[in-house]
């Protein structure tokens, strides 16, 4: 045990004295105490935590509020109104338009002239037309019912040769007859500058029923004379027949005429 402690002290002393020694001897003591010093256990290296992540930051909502003007155009409110950027620049001209316009100096800019005067002529033509042919209409109407009177005392009744009826009935056909021409002139002659398709209309079926009331008239007429011509003798009951028949599909035609303007 002595020999191991005293051995490395000689070995200490033999450095020391030799110039070799001499300079190594400040580092001995260092090198015996390193060589003696045990080695340390070695710490686990700490692993990093890994870094989070920082909470987005509350939005900063800016202030909104429009600043007061001083102007004298700030009104009393003390705020100013916002501008709007789609109104339209006061150098353009504006598209108003008055809707209270007086209603002859809104037709006198819309209407042609010539136009206008056609349509107020045509206007006035047809009530004339209107009103003369339901006076017609009942005239017709009176001159159906002495014709059916005078033929039911002619020829059916066998109370003799009544005729005092017939004057009243050829004045009054006459009549209806003068209305009806100037009621279906009227119609005719009547302005109508507008251009209208053809279509099924109340308007069509009145010309039609009218037409075939206009060719009654006409039969009525020729068979009226010819009854009157052949007094006593053995065709007149035909003719005065044939005259009544055509008689009532006249005067349904003219009502059906009127009705389909009236509803």
């Amino acid at each position: 045990m002595m020999t191991r402690v005293i051995s490395p002290l000689l070995a200490v002393m033999l450095l020391a004295a030799s110039p070799a020694g001499a300079a190594l001897a400040p580092d001995a003591p260092v090198m015996v105490a390193a060589a003696k010093r045990k080695p340390a256990k070695r710490q686990p290296t700490p692993v990093p935590a890994p870094p989070q992540e920082a909470a987005p930051a509350a939005p900063v909502t800016p202030d909104v509020t429009p600043p007061v003007s001083a102007t004298p155009e700030s009104g009393s409110t003390g705020s100013a109104a916002p501008q709007d950027s789609s109104a339209t620049p006061s150098s353009e001209p504006s598209l108003d338009f008055d809707l209270l316009t007086p209603e002859a100096e809104a037709s006198a800019g819309l209407l042609d002239p010539n136009l206008q005067k056609d349509l107020e002529t045509r206007r006035t033509m047809l009530k004339l037309h209107q009103g003369l042919g339901l006076a017609m209409a009942g005239g017709l109407t009176a001159a159906t019912v002495l014709g059916q009177i005078q033929f039911s005392r002619s020829f059916t009744d066998g109370g003799g040769d009544d005729r005092s009826l017939l004057a009243w009935h050829r004045g009054v056909v006459i009549g209806t007859s003068l209305l009806f021409a100037t009621v279906g002139t009227l119609g005719i002659l009547a302005p109508d500058p507008v251009e209208r398709p053809f279509q099924w209309d109340t308007v069509t079926f009145h010309k039609i029923f009218m037409s075939l009331a206009t060719a009654g008239m006409i039969a009525q007429a020729v068979l009226g004379i010819l009854a009157t011509h052949s007094y006593g003798e053995i065709t007149e009951p035909k003719y005065a027949t044939a005259h009544q028949v055509v008689g009532y599909a006249t005067l349904g035609c003219v009502a059906a005429g009127i009705v389909t303007l009236t509803f």
